[in-house]
């Protein structure tokens, strides 16, 4: 029946005196509140995001992102434009785009807010980003958290449309196979080491993969002269919202330290490339620290499935290298 339909017969019942009058009955109480923006106008937040970014890649001025731009977004955008200057302008900040093939907004009447954001490629750039923004309060604009680039064969877990909102997830969220919280520190325990008691919780992606086949080349590269450690420690959680099967979608943060140490006596150890930038091409004395930022997305699926953590997204940027004894 029509919406027309139904308020005509509701009308003919009523004018029958020996009928009681109907009693409508409201729509159930969804389990939260509407959607905080609409599609369109999270484009429309995302296209400002995108304009900020621009103006300080321009400027190399990352006091420009304020904004729009906070916590590990801000940092790592500012690490990217010190190592374009360490580089020589050789190294350039990666390109970020907003247009958005998928958008999924959390749905409350209280803050903070989000949106989530899978971009689609652009010309020259065949990647997907995914992008987390955050609202405090009512008077504070989205600001860009976290992205990172979604990785190849990666797929995004399947969400509630965005007229209807997701729910915001916190880093110690119950009911998931693991609070976001223990899942970053889990990646980071499996990246150290493949075989550590978590890593049946991961499904497999080429990150972990590309990251360590980097460390095998680099520790086959010093062995003439000394040796390569790496170590991995989970950052923060930033970023949360719920998936369709009960799971949720995360971002956060870990930071690397990889050292590079000369323990054969009359060899070389030369650095090159991003090391060299930081911290010089003389041969290394001692050792040398690099120290590395990541922001990373995971799916955590729900407690009780079978299904394992994934991490679809991971950008890395070199913060720093510093010559130790």
């Amino acid at each position: 029946m029509t919406a027309a339909g139904a308020v005509l017969a509701i009308a003919l019942l009523a004018g029958c005196s020996e009928e009681p009058a109907p009693t409508l009955t409201p729509p159930p109480v969804p389990e939260f509140a509407p959607p905080a923006v609409s599609e369109e106008h999270a484009q429309e937040i995302l296209d400002e995001v995108e304009i900020a970014v621009l103006e300080a890649d321009t400027e190399g001025n990352a006091e420009l992102l304020d904004s729009r731009v906070t916590g590990p977004a801000r940092e790592f955008r500012q690490l990217e434009y010190q190592l374009q200057t360490a580089s020589g302008g050789e190294a350039a900040p990666k390109k970020l785009w907003t247009d958005s093939a998928l958008t999924v907004v959390t749905a409350t009447e209280g803050w903070p807010r989000s949106i989530m954001a899978v971009s689609q490629p652009t010309a020259g750039d065949t990647r997907r980003l995914l992008i987390g923004l955050t609202q405090e309060g009512p008077r504070d604009p989205y600001r860009l958290v976290a992205w990172s680039s979604m990785l190849p064969s990666a797929t995004t877990p399947t969400f509630p449309a965005a007229t209807v909102g997701t729910a915001l997830v916190t880093p110690d969220q119950a009911g998931l196979a693991a609070t976001p919280n223990e899942a970053l520190t889990w990646l980071a325990a499996v990246i150290n080491n493949p075989e550590d008691e978590h890593a049946a919780s991961f499904g497999p992606d080429p990150y972990r993969d590309r990251v360590a086949q980097e460390l095998s080349e680099l520790k086959s590269a010093a062995q003439a002269a000394g040796e390569v450690t790496s170590q991995w420690t989970p950052g923060q959680v930033v970023f949360g919202v719920g998936t369709a099967d009960g799971g949720a979608l995360v971002m956060g943060t870990l930071d690397n330290v990889m050292t590079m140490r000369k323990t054969i006596s009359g060899a070389k150890l030369n650095l090159g490339g991003e090391w060299a930038w930081f911290a010089g091409t003389d041969p290394v004395a001692a050792a040398v620290n690099g120290t590395y930022k990541t922001m990373v997305t995971l799916y955590v699926p729900p407690a009780g499935s079978e299904a394992t953590i994934q991490l679809i997204g991971a950008e890395r940027v070199m913060a720093g290298a510093e010559r130790v004894d």
